[in-house]
C-alpha cells in the first residue's frame, strides 16, 4: 500500500484510473498485497518500508529489478519502535506492531501510524488472538487510550465469510471513530456498526 504525505493509505488496484490527488506518492508501506500486485503510482518517492522480513521477501522476488523499484531507499521498522518516515514537507511516525503468526508460520502485524493530528490502525491480517494488545510500546498505548480516528481495513479479510471474527473483536474493542477500506470498496455494515462517529454520506451494503 502507498501513503499520502498525511500517512493515509491506498492499496492501488489493477485497472483503476486515479487522480493526481488520489494515487499516493508517499512511501510504500508492506503488506500482504505487496507480494501479489505490483500497482504503482507513476511518481512516488522511492521508498520502501516494512518488517525485516517483508523487505526480505521482497528482495528474494527480485522485486528491486524492476524499473519501477530501480534506486528505492529501504526502511527497515523494528517491532513496537516508532519510526520517523519523511514526505515533501511532512512527518509522520509508523509503528510495527506485531500480532502473531499465520497458518504458515509467516509472521503478522498492523501498523499503527500518527501525523500530529491523527490516529491511525492498519489492518492487514490477523493472527486470530487480541493477546499483542498489552504488548505494544507506549505510544500505541497512548493513542489506544486517547482513541484511535481511522481504522484502515484491507477489504481481503473480508473475502469468503459473512463476518470476519476476528476483526469483529479487534474493531469492537478499539472502537475507532471511522473504518475505511485500503482499495477504497464498500464496507460491509456490520463492520461500520462498530465505529463511534458514522459516515452520514457514506454507502454501506
Amino acid at each position: 500500500m502507498f501513503l499520502n504525505d498525511l500517512g493515509q493509505p491506498l492499496i492501488l488496484e489493477p485497472g483503476k484510473k486515479y487522480g493526481p490527488f488520489e494515487e499516493h506518492s508517499g512511501a510504500l508501506l508492506l503488506s500482504s498485497v505487496a507480494f501479489k500486485d505490483h500497482v504503482v503510482p507513476e511518481k512516488w518517492s522511492k521508498v520502501v518500508v516494512g518488517s525485516e522480513a517483508d523487505l526480505c521477501c521482497l528482495r528474494l522476488q527480485n522485486t528491486f529489478k524492476s524499473s519501477k523499484f530501480a534506486n528505492c531507499t529501504l526502511k527497515t521498522l523494528r517491532p513496537n519502535k516508532p519510526t520517523k518516515i519523511e514526505h515533501g514537507e511532512t512527518e509522520i511516525t509508523v509503528t510495527l506492531i506485531p500480532v502473531g503468526k499465520s497458518k504458515d508460520a509467516l509472521e503478522m502485524h498492523l501498523y499503527y501510524i500518527e501525523n500530529g493530528h491523527t490516529r491511525a490502525l492498519i489492518v492487514d491480517r490477523l493472527s486470530g488472538v487480541l493477546d499483542f494488545l498489552p504488548k505494544g510500546n507506549l505510544s500505541f498505548h497512548r493513542g489506544l487510550g486517547q482513541g484511535i480516528d481511522v481504522m484502515y481495513v484491507d477489504e481481503g479479510l473480508l473475502d469468503g465469510a459473512p463476518l470476519n471474527e476476528d476483526l469483529y473483536a479487534l474493531a469492537h474493542l478499539i472502537r475507532p471513530k471511522h473504518i475505511y477500506g485500503l482499495r477504497q470498496k464498500e464496507l460491509p455494515k456490520w463492520l461500520l456498526d462498530l465505529c463511534q462517529q458514522k459516515d452520514l454520506y457514506k454507502p454501506i451494503k
